[in-house]
């Protein structure tokens, strides 16, 4: 049988103290719900019973039952116990706090070394979560798409500008929706059938993030998901996602991962057409010569003696 010493790692919560006192008690399926639920706060917050049992192979009584012998009146109360715990957790100040306890001094060459250590370790683990067949399905949902649309808000709307220019230069029609609230709806009105939707999405599903997937599901447009711990709770209203960690549990979140992905996706494209994109990116040339006077090709960007190059 097995015991509280055997549980994951999850920290301090009423869930896992729930767990740790009464994972004995518990049938064996009963406890594999348990174990789940409370190693997995950020996706069981999000799902339904029937998701989870989908996952661990059970039924949607048995995931029930579990949550309601842990002392709950059913899982709408541990999904909100669980989304107020991951509020507290997911401060910026704290997040930052736990990485400098991580550092453990201040000697800036310390904070680089973790830094790099950290992406490392957070791109090999990327190498494992992204399975290739679902980013070749990425790539060839993109290849088809007549205009991409790349939403993210926040420090993500960034990396959906970068990667809505860069589909640009390689030929490809895109834009970034970068806005929230009614401003939202302006930006929505020029989805079509036949585009595809990008969605960068991390954490936990916001409003804006619903509705952009109820108009796509509506207009039939793809949606590819860039995504931490959202796979699985969006996972009947995206074609495919892609699924990487951005950090440490409870620690400060970078975008290395997120960027990765974008230029995997990228260079994928270019693999896929590159005359297409080796034309487009000689018009830009010719374009960026005619505004600097003289081109000299470095890249994917043209620049002279006086001028410096601009971002690629």
């Amino acid at each position: 049988m097995a015991s509280a010493t055997t549980f994951p790692e999850v920290g301090a919560g009423p869930l896992a103290e729930r767990v740790a006192a009464r994972l004995a008690d518990l049938s064996p399926t009963e406890r594999r719900v348990a174990q789940f639920m409370a190693a997995h706060p950020e996706e069981a917050a999000f799902l339904s019973a029937a998701d989870v049992a989908g996952q661990l192979g059970t039924s949607d009584a048995t995931v029930v039952r579990a949550v309601q012998a842990l002392g709950y009146a059913g899982l709408p109360e541990l999904k909100r116990e669980l989304i107020e715990v991951l509020k507290s957790r997911a401060t910026p100040a704290l997040r930052l706090g736990r990485s400098l306890e991580e550092i453990g001094s201040a000697d800036p060459a310390a904070a680089l070394h973790h830094a790099i250590d950290q992406q490392i370790d957070l791109l090999e683990d990327a190498r494992r979560s992204v399975r290739p067949e679902a980013f070749q399905h990425a790539v060839d949902v993109l290849a088809r798409a007549e205009h991409v649309h790349v939403f993210g808000v926040g420090p993500t709307g960034a990396l959906a500008e970068y990667f809505a220019i860069r589909l640009g230069r390689f030929g490809r029609p895109a834009t970034a929706i970068t806005t929230t609230g009614l401003l939202l709806a302006d930006s929505l009105l020029s989805l079509r059938p036949g585009q595809v939707l990008v969605v960068l999405s991390y954490a936990r599903v916001i409003t804006e993030v619903e509705v952009l997937l109820a108009r796509a599901r509506r207009l039939d447009v793809p949606v590819v998901l860039l995504t931490d711990t959202l796979a699985t709770a969006l996972a009947d209203r995206v074609d495919v996602a892609l699924s990487a960690r951005r950090g440490r549990s409870g620690g400060w979140s970078t975008i290395s991962t997120t960027l990765v992905l974008i230029d995997a996706l990228l260079f994928g494209l270019a693999a896929r057409d590159r005359a297409r994109v080796l034309t487009s990116l000689e018009t830009l040339n010719e374009i960026r010569a005619a505004l600097v006077g003289q081109s000299t090709v470095e890249g994917d960007w043209a620049i002279n003696d006086t001028q410096p190059a601009p971002d690629d």
